[in-house]
């Protein structure tokens, strides 16, 4: 997901919480009548953001202090949920804990690092359905224990390059990853000496944001099975996405296409270029990439030139109903077990995730999908055709996110790990590397 950090599975055994260790666990309702009077208090917060969108982030938190005048927000930036659980366990949490996606939600809920929100919701007379997208509720909660609440959300779909379209006479964008594969093709560009100029598509697992692609959403593919237990080996659709990305690589680029692709991601400027004016899509060099919604503002802001269209993602053509959905889940926030300011932290929770005017401030400023039904309808974002086509992805009901477990994202990590060696040649036999895949993501269960 955007912004996300590196986690590590090491994460899961962090977590020996004890919820009634720390601060206040107390649930009263701040009141917030107008002329009431309140002692001074200070929470902290604590959030993955950084730069610019740090800055950003803050002025929505001064109008909630301009709101709540007796509050005063203390928010620090650069946090990992590392960083969270570390500080439950040491009894050091902070008020509010931000996480740049929705990975490690269950571990949260099923720990007990996180308090359930279900209280301040009945007290405040909530009904959270009426607010927010189902899709949204489905990647914030786990076993019924809402320990988080969505604030703005991440859609992944296609870009291209409109004047390569016009070029190569491809008149609409691909929607199944075979028609994918043939416009790439023809929208490739080598150089004299063999290596790559422009890249039709880039389908390196670990390229920008094509993790995105073989999350199974775009495939169809299931992550469990109905016992629980590991579907990588037992769910063909996983091993037909896999094959078509090998064929992809070298039909498109030839029998040395894995190298030459790294070579092409290293010329870009490796990881740190899509962050920069120098990403890829943007200079030009991609003729087609996933990305996310936020890609549009960055097109803007750093000025680039390019003529370009939005689309959903092709999916793999056995799922061919799926079109038009997509990878989806974004920002999460929750109050840690031991956060000391338990109400005034409930009012600043509720005003990010469901107060329509910082939705909207907040999805405006740093270009995502906000995550309620009438932040949804801003006429602001609704207005850009680019930026509408994520909107409707968010919507679409074959959208969603991997499926939450206690392992938090230690199956992302195994799968990213697999796929690393696939793309290098290092799986020789398929089927048997999905099964061992499936075994040690099974094994992770049994370890906590």
């Amino acid at each position: 997901m955007r912004r996300r950090m590196v986690g590590c599975i090491a994460l899961f055994a962090m977590i020996t919480v004890a919820c009634t260790a720390g601060g206040s666990s107390s649930v009263a309702p701040v009141n917030t009548a107008s002329g009431a009077a309140h002692t001074p208090v200070t929470i902290n917060v604590w959030s993955f953001y950084t730069g610019h969108e740090f800055t950003q982030y803050q002025g929505v938190l001064d109008d909630f202090k301009a709101k709540y005048p007796w509050i005063t927000i203390n928010h620090t930036p650069a946090k990992s949920d590392q960083d969270y659980l570390r500080a439950v366990n040491s009894n050091s949490a902070p008020d509010i804990a931000i996480s740049p996606g929705p990975d490690n939600v269950a571990k949260f809920c099923d720990s007990g690092a996180y308090q359930d929100l279900t209280t301040f919701l009945q007290q405040d007379g909530t009904d959270l359905t009426a607010l927010v997208p189902e899709p949204a509720l489905r990647y914030t909660s786990y076993k019924g224990n809402q320990c988080t609440l969505p604030v703005l959300t991440d859609a992944y779909g296609l870009y291209y390059n409109m004047d390569m379209f016009s070029a190569a006479h491809i008149s609409s964008p691909p929607k199944t990853l075979s028609e994918l594969e043939t416009d790439a093709k023809k929208l490739t560009v080598l150089n004299p000496d063999g290596s790559i100029k422009v890249a039709g598509f880039m389908p390196l697992n670990g390229f920008y944001e094509d993790a995105a692609l073989y999350g199974g959403v775009f495939s169809g593919s299931q992550w469990y099975d109905s016992s629980g237990k590991s579907a990588f080996a037992t769910d063909p659709s996983w091993a037909s996405l896999f094959t078509w990305q090998q064929k992809f690589i070298t039909d498109v680029y030839g029998p040395d296409g894995y190298q030459k692709l790294k070579d092409f991601f290293a010329n870009l400027g490796g990881p740190n270029s899509e962050w920069s004016s120098s990403q890829g899509f943007e200079t030009g060099q991609l003729a087609m990439t996933i990305d996310g919604e936020w890609r549009t503002a960055f097109i803007t802001t750093d000025k680039a030139k390019v003529n370009y269209e939005t689309a959903p993602f092709p999916v793999l053509d056995s799922a061919a109903s799926q079109y038009g959905g997509g990878t989806i889940g974004g920002d999460v926030i929750g109050i840690p077990a031991n956060a000391e300011h338990t109400a005034e932290a409930w009012l600043l929770l509720k005003y990010l995730a469901l107060d329509t005017g910082a939705e909207e401030k907040l999805a405006e400023t740093l270009g995502n999908v906000p995550t309620t039904f009438e932040a949804l309808k801003d006429p602001k974002l609704t207005a850009t055709p680019h930026f509408q086509t994520f909107l409707d992805i968010f919507a679409n009901p074959n959208s969603a996110f991997k499926p939450l477990t206690v392992i938090g994202q230690a199956d992302s990590d195994m799968l990213a790990s697999f796929l690393d060696d696939w793309e290098a040649g290092k799986v020789p036999d398929l089927q048997k590397g999905l099964q061992d895949l499936a075994g040690q993501i099974d094994q992770q269960f049994t370890l906590g």
